[in-house]
């Protein structure tokens, strides 16, 4: 017997990602509904994953850096401008 019990989840999104992500789904024989449910499933019971959305080390490392040196007025060691940090980059 089906869980009668149920709540409507509305989302919006760009009607190109929608389908673009319907196609993908559709390839493993799964709906954006079906997709949906298994993922707040897994978040509801195991909660989301330990690095969810956070940067990693190094970029929390990289931001401090670059706060310290803009608030004391200092040049980083890459260089000032995107196109010194897209050089150093290469």
């Amino acid at each position: 017997m089906q869980n009668t019990d149920t709540d409507r989840v509305n989302s919006r999104i760009d009607s190109t990602i929608k389908l673009k992500a319907q196609a993908e789904l559709k390839k493993n024989g799964l709906t954006i509904s079906e997709y949906i449910r298994i993922i707040l499933t897994g978040v509801a019971e195991h909660g989301l994953p330990e690095n969810f959305a956070m940067p990693s080390t190094d970029v929390n490392q990289a931001i401090l850096e670059m706060v310290d040196a803009k608030a004391q007025h200092q040049s980083l060691p890459g260089g000032d401008s995107k196109a010194a940090f897209e050089r150093t980059l290469k």
